[in-house]
């Protein structure tokens, strides 16, 4: 009997909200790939976490500084070269800083993919949050402020005392009739 050592999470087991945004976005299908992938790879425990990537390279990088600095407190103790210990330093942080641009050029992708899904589940929150009869009140302030700048209003509400209203024609004629 064969058994499956693969436990990472399957694309289907993506948020299900996310899955949502997904499917009704205009989000190309590479980079919802590219997402799914990144999260699946980057990381792991429960739930999968990418996060570890950027401890790792903060440790890495610390790693490096402190070869640099080895280096240098050697070529005190023993007489280096000069040129070969800024050679040496020079190699040490070519390839601290070369790793360091692979790993964050694959995670901008995620980044900006988890950016664009964590506003847009925000956005959709919000909207169920939303009270449909806010437009009002925001139109409301917004005819206030128009008044206030000497504008004139664009609408008139109906709740509203109509002293400032101009007579319709059809109440003219009404009067004249009598």
């Amino acid at each position: 009997m064969a058994t499956l050592k693969d436990t990472r999470r399957s694309a289907s087991d993506t948020n299900p909200v996310f899955r949502k945004l997904f499917r009704n976005s205009q989000v190309s299908t590479e980079r919802q790939q590219e997402w799914q992938v990144a999260v699946r790879h980057a990381g792991t425990g429960t739930p999968p976490l990418r996060f570890p990537v950027y401890e790792h390279l903060y440790q890495f990088n610390l790693c490096a500084q402190k070869m640099v600095e080895l280096l240098e407190e050697l070529s005190n103790k023993f007489a280096i070269d000069p040129e070969a210990l800024l050679y040496n330093q020079s190699l040490i942080q070519s390839v601290r800083a070369a790793i360091s641009l692979d790993i964050v050029e694959s995670m901008t992708g995620v980044e900006h993919t988890e950016a664009w899904l964590f506003q847009s589940q925000q956005r959709s929150e919000e909207e169920t949050l939303r009270d449909p009869d806010d437009v009002y009140i925001t139109v409301h302030q917004r005819e206030a402020e128009r008044i206030k700048m000497g504008l004139p209003p664009r609408i008139q509400f109906l709740d509203e005392p109509r002293s400032g209203r101009k007579s319709t024609g059809k109440k003219t004629r009404a009067t004249r009739a009598t």
